[in-house]
């Protein structure tokens, strides 16, 4: 259902995740469903689901080695995203869009935080 997605826009999504958390259900000490659940999360909220599922395949009895490549490269990207925040210049903006600008603040530096306590080995 996740290749649907990805290859014949056929929007699988929901169906995708339904399987991979019915695979946890079957068999929870293995990370693979969690790798795959964390690539159908994609960039969604700036990352953070994603990394969540990635974190939880590489604790997993199982684990996919193929998650920590995924979650260094968030991890990247979430250091980019940090520096380019602290760049940007504050200006005035109404108040629903300084809500979100405010969001995605919080969230790139805590992915950027996030970065910063996983050991070095990853």
């Amino acid at each position: 259902a996740r290749y649907q997605n990805e290859l014949a826009g056929v929007d699988t999504e929901q169906l995708a995740q339904r399987f991979y958390y019915q695979a946890l259900s079957v068999a929870p000490q293995i990370g693979m469903p969690f790798n795959q659940l964390g690539t159908l999360a994609g960039s969604k909220f700036y990352h953070v689901e994603a990394t969540y599922c990635y974190l939880r395949c590489i604790q997993s009895e199982a684990s996919f080695e193929g998650a920590s490549g995924n979650l260094k490269r968030i991890f990247d990207k979430a250091a980019k995203m940090y520096q380019q925040l602290r760049k940007a210049e504050p200006r005035r903006v109404s108040p629903s869009k300084k809500r979100g600008k405010d969001i995605k603040r919080l969230l790139v530096s805590f992915m950027y935080l996030q970065s910063l306590l996983q050991p070095k080995s990853r």
